[in-house]
């Protein structure tokens, strides 16, 4: 029920892509970051307010829902030849065993009119696994928020590894 007591017809991804944690059921407990240690001075006003330092981060917003007006400018300023892309990342996937939906998402971000909602972790010391599962998940998520206000995404999720990929034919060894 909404507050004036109509009923929802959100489903529940679309409930979760504008509600607060709280109202989804979700407790919630928060330690500020500024009562962390060793927090940065730019990391710290970042999250205080963003867009004050548009300066360091263009492309800053606010709040997620503020991303849907960035498509037009993300498809016009980056460009990539999105069929050779498609093609090697089709391949990787399928040698790696991927799931449907992983190779439909390829698929789809051949589209002219797709974008890509990029993260990726590299090895590190102190986040551990579950720091990787949560942003792999954070992609997911706002590409299924986006796509659902009507801009075309999908998520995008790497780790590092050295690929190499070539256009000459290389010699056979005899």
């Amino acid at each position: 029920m909404s507050p004036t007591g109509a009923k929802s017809q959100l489903s529940t991804a679309e409930t979760a892509c504008h509600a607060t944690p709280e109202q989804v059921g979700l407790r919630v407990e928060n330690i500020p970051f500024d009562q962390i240690p060793q927090q940065s001075k730019l990391f710290l006003d970042y999250l205080r307010a963003p867009l004050a330092l548009q300066r360091f981060y263009p492309e800053a917003v606010n709040q997620h829902y503020d991303l849907t007006a960035r498509r037009d400018r993300v498809l016009t300023n980056y460009r990539t030849d999105r069929t050779r892309l498609c093609n090697v990342l089709a391949r990787m996937n399928r040698d790696w065993g991927a799931g449907d939906q992983t190779l439909q998402h390829i698929a789809r971000l051949n589209d002219g009119d797709c974008i890509a909602v990029v993260t990726g972790q590299q090895a590190g010391l102190f986040t551990g696994p579950l720091y990787t599962i949560y942003k792999a998940l954070s992609a997911i998520k706002l590409a299924d928020c986006l796509t659902q206000r009507g801009v075309k995404a999908v998520p995008s999720f790497g780790l590092p590894v050295k690929i190499t990929i070539s256009t000459k034919s290389q010699p056979r060894n005899s």
